[in-house]
């Protein structure tokens, strides 16, 4: 059997593949990895083998008569289960992604987003953003009017930094 401390990245993503197994799905769905005598990993395969870590099984009929079925072994898969990554720790992207919540990933957060507002025609457009409170009809912060919407964005953005300084005086 293959010692932990010169088993490869390389050798251990063969044998995660082969199970079908990632740090996120921790349970093998397969077992059987098909190459042909020219594949890359075939020297690597063919490694694992020596090592017991690996076996032949049986080349289905659909497959050419040249491929060769790999499958790993008890001790090739509790070796690789063993070296098996911990999942990353799941964001609030993941947990809304997992969520039916239906509404912007903002809302999911409630993060009350502003929107952009026009006035003018094509040749003396303006703009300024706001943001309102939940579905009412209050304003919340609201910037100056502008010619684009960089400025317009530079002003409602010094309005919300002014909002939050008087919110902060008050607490």
């Amino acid at each position: 059997m293959m010692q932990n401390e010169t088993v490869s990245e390389r050798h251990l993503t063969l044998l995660w593949h082969t199970l079908g197994v990632t740090p996120e799905r921790r349970e093998p769905y397969r077992n059987h990895f098909v190459a042909d005598p020219g594949h890359y990993a075939m020297p690597d395969l063919q490694g694992l083998e020596a090592e017991g870590l690996m076996a032949r099984a049986r080349t289905p009929a659909f497959c050419c008569p040249d491929d060769v079925v790999f499958t790993v072994t008890d001790a090739g898969r509790r070796l690789a289960l063993r070296l098996l990554p911990e999942p990353p720790k799941q964001t609030r992207y993941d947990e809304y992604l997992c969520s039916e919540y239906s509404e912007s990933f903002a809302d999911y957060l409630g993060i009350n987003v502003p929107e952009y507002e026009s006035r003018g025609d094509w040749r003396n457009r303006e703009y300024r953003m706001r943001r309102w409170v939940g579905l009412s009809s209050y304003i919340d912060v609201q910037g100056e009017w502008a010619r684009t919407k960089k400025e317009a964005k530079a002003s409602y953005k010094a309005a919300l930094k002014a909002n939050w300084a008087a919110r902060r005086s008050v607490a």
